[in-house]
């Protein structure tokens, strides 16, 4: 199954700064330029795993998932 990162999250997320997220590529790019510097973190890890399952399957429930 093809990795598909322009998958719509289910819903557009606006953080605090005003950047907007409406893209799996948005989310994993966020986690990637903050968290540059981060060896292991659990939270975090989970975060990666929703999204990539998210990315690899583009079913609802898992981009909803990953949005959550």
């Amino acid at each position: 199954m093809a990795v598909d990162w322009i998958r719509p999250l289910t819903c557009t997320l606006t953080l605090k700064s005003g950047e907007r997220l409406a893209t799996l590529l948005d989310a994993a790019d966020l986690l990637s330029s903050r968290f540059q510097g981060v060896i292991r973190h659990d939270p975090l890890e989970h975060a990666i795993t929703l999204l990539l399952r998210a990315a690899e399957t583009g079913t609802r429930a898992d981009r909803e998932g990953a949005t959550d």
